[in-house]
């Protein structure tokens, strides 16, 4: 409310004040001033109407007060108009364009040089000259410097206050950056935890359920390996939770399973059926990382052996050099499945295969799982399944 009748009460109150001077015959700076007092007045307020638009439309009411200015400097300089002149131009350099606010910065400067100059000539003394250059730069520059400096803190706080919003926008976006990763990082050890285990578990039930009359021994060996597979289920399930829970993120290498249990892998996947080789050199001294990656991987890939192509052999070949781990799990393609894609095929496909390519990619590793030609001495004229991951060795340099 007091923004919308500002300029409004500012008018009033240069007009009330200034007629209070020319009352006073204080206002005049000049000597033997025999302008009227109602001509004084008159002037004034085409003075003070035009503050009126010194927010709407600054350079209008300056240009609309400059003709009773002109007038007044004809009639003899006095101090209310040029008082409510500088407000206009206050007005003009603060809310005017950039390029019109440093005109009225630069502007004034050669006319009242000039004039401060031409009085001090005419007058042959040279205090004229600096009372009109003081008085110069006090009722015209000064105004327009102020309006320059408030300009000037006003753009840098309006900078500052956008860099804030950028800053915080940025932040936003981080957060929900690091809330999504985290999302997928749990839905990925979720995959691994839960999925992994229950799949083999179905896979073993319906097996025991097949051998119960056959085979009750085997029966109950496969029973055995679905009660270990629970155990583990539930143990790294509340490893998860525990960890979690917990603020020290270096906890996790500890919850999760090594390339140290990779027997516990593979009689799972064979409890489900599956024969299982392993081709593997020794992997004890590996990074932490690679160790609980390439476990991870290869429980993945297991299982997923295990699911689309059960009782088919499976093949775990493990490769290290002083580079890069290699992991290559393969098995026949089922025969219903041999001349078409199998439903774990492609990188988006399935949760598993997009699991393992996250997984290998989050170390700097790479990954890919396609169908290939049986070669070698193993060939049998069929399409295998192969998932090859390459992992690179890292020591010390681990962020």
């Amino acid at each position: 409310m007091i923004d919308r009748y500002a300029p409004a009460l500012i008018a009033l109150a240069y007009f009330v004040c200034g007629g209070v001077l020319y009352l006073l015959d204080l206002g005049a700076l000049v000597a033997h001033d025999e302008t009227s007092v109602q001509v004084r007045l008159v002037l004034l307020a085409a003075v003070c109407v035009p503050i009126l638009l010194r927010r709407s439309h600054p350079l209008l009411g300056l240009a609309l007060a400059s003709v009773p200015v002109a007038v007044d400097f004809a009639l003899g300089i006095s101090l209310p108009v040029w008082l409510a002149y500088g407000d206009l131009l206050f007005a003009a350099a603060l809310y005017g364009s950039a390029r019109t606010s440093v005109f009225l910065e630069r502007a004034p400067i050669v006319p009242i040089a000039a004039l401060a100059v031409g009085f001090g000539i005419y007058t042959g003394e040279l205090r004229p000259a600096v009372f009109v250059a003081a008085m110069g730069a006090l009722l015209i520059s000064l105004p327009v410097w102020w309006a320059r400096s408030v300009r000037t803190h006003r753009d840098a706080a309006e900078a500052e206050r956008a860099k804030a919003q950028a800053l915080a926008q940025v932040a936003e976006l981080d957060r929900a950056a690091a809330i999504t990763s985290e999302r997928a990082h749990l839905a990925r050890d979720l995959h691994d935890i839960v999925a992994g285990h229950l799949s083999a578990i179905a896979i073993q039930s319906e097996a025991a359920l097949r051998l119960r009359d056959r085979d009750p021994q085997k029966a109950m060996s496969v029973l055995e390996s679905v009660r270990a597979n629970s155990v583990d289920a539930l143990r790294e399930m509340q490893s998860m939770v525990t960890l979690l829970r917990s603020d020290d993120a270096r906890e996790e290498t500890a919850t999760a399973g090594r390339l140290s249990d990779l027997t516990a892998l593979v009689a799972s996947a064979e409890a489900s059926g599956s024969i299982v080789t392993v081709e593997a050199p020794d992997l004890t001294e590996l990074d932490a990382d690679v160790d609980v990656t390439a476990y991870r991987i290869i429980q993945e890939a297991l299982t997923n052996a295990t699911k689309h192509a059960p009782g088919l052999p499976v093949l775990l070949e493990l490769e290290m050099d002083d580079r890069e781990l290699t992991i290559r799990v393969s098995n026949p393609l089922p025969p219903d499945r041999d001349r078409a894609e199998p439903a774990h095929v492609g990188n988006g496909g399935s949760h598993g295969l997009r699991n393992i390519a996250e997984r290998a990619a989050a170390i700097g590793g790479r990954a890919r799982s396609q169908i290939v030609e049986d070669p070698g001495e193993r060939s049998d004229g069929k399409k295998r399944w192969r998932t090859e991951v390459h992992l690179p060795l890292r020591t010390g340099d681990i962020q």
